[in-house]
């Protein structure tokens, strides 16, 4: 049996885990304060000692955001908690807890947890693009996570799809059109109003004529985000996470829209590559920590 303590760092709220041959045990999670990293690792640090207390451990793994050197352990940046960057987090559990610890960005995490466990399973090359407060994602290539030179592989969101309309190019990235933060940005805007995601669903559905629109232009981005994908990557499956994906028309109307985008003399895209929804939605974090420990003693081994 292996057992593993497992953490999903988010801005919001730390997830956390344990995890035995792949089923979670226990979990929970606690409020992040993105002021006091010290106080992050000391709170993680009590909830392994919990752990240990009563479990056999085989380790810890982390999924954290940002940009995360797998190898060495360092969260090199964009994590949102004061004192991660430059954080080797890896050796700080580990000399702290005297436990194998592991740690990868969050949607790489959930990319392998997909691969290994989830509808990605039995797949050579798999995409997964999260959908949330911005478009992230991540590779599998030939079974293994292809992360990029800088770790940057699998941003998705930092693609262009309209062109450059205005003087400000970070504005019109594919983050702007097809995270579901955009989506309700953009409805809120022109309905003055403070409306979530669901709410802007719900109104479609009854037939609102402004966010069956505004819906309309987010599935366009995000099937030219996937086409782009398609010829660039040429995965077997594009899994679509983030909890606008279980949305019921979602993967109907992009996959309606990529027909339409394909050329004529091109094969169809829809032929060669399959689109789903990913099977973790919350517990993607946790389970990818999962997975990505296994993976890395694998690669250690």
């Amino acid at each position: 049996m292996t057992s593993v303590v497992c953490f999903d760092i988010g801005g919001t709220a730390i997830k956390y885990g344990l995890i035995q041959d792949g089923t979670i045990i226990d979990q929970g999670k606690f409020a992040t304060d993105l002021t006091n990293g010290s106080l992050m690792l000391s709170r993680m640090g009590d909830i392994i000692q919990d752990y240990k207390k009563a479990h056999e451990l085989d380790g810890i793994s982390i999924s954290s955001p940002g940009f995360v050197d797998n190898r060495s352990g360092m969260i090199i940046s964009g994590n949102i908690i004061d004192g991660f960057n430059g954080l080797n987090i890896r050796d700080y559990f580990q000399k702290h807890y005297q436990l194998d610890t592991a740690i990868e960005n969050d949607a790489n995490s959930a990319t392998i947890a997909e691969h290994a466990l989830g509808n990605g399973k039995g797949y050579e090359n798999i995409v997964c693009m999260t959908l949330g407060t911005g478009v992230g994602g991540g590779i599998i290539i030939n079974n293994k996570l292809y992360t990029g030179n800088a770790k940057m592989a699998g941003e998705f969101g930092f693609m262009f799809i309209n062109g450059i309309q205005t003087d400000r190019p970070e504005d019109e990235i594919l983050s702007g059109y097809a995270s579901t933060r955009a989506l309700v940005e953009s409805v809120n805007k022109e309905l003055e109003e403070e409306i979530d995601g669901i709410e802007v669903f719900d109104r479609a559905n009854r037939g609102d004529a402004l966010c069956k629109q505004k819906i309309s232009d987010f599935f366009d981005a995000i099937a030219m985000g996937i086409y782009n994908i398609a010829y660039t990557i040429n995965p077997d499956i594009v899994l679509i996470g983030g909890a606008v994906s279980m949305q019921p028309q979602l993967i109907d109307e992009v996959k309606k829209r990529i027909e339409y985008l394909t050329p004529s003399f091109s094969l169809n895209l829809l032929d060669i590559m399959k689109i789903d929804r990913c099977k973790f939605l919350n517990d993607a974090g946790l389970y990818g920590a999962y997975a990505n420990f296994i993976e890395s003693r694998k690669v250690e081994a």
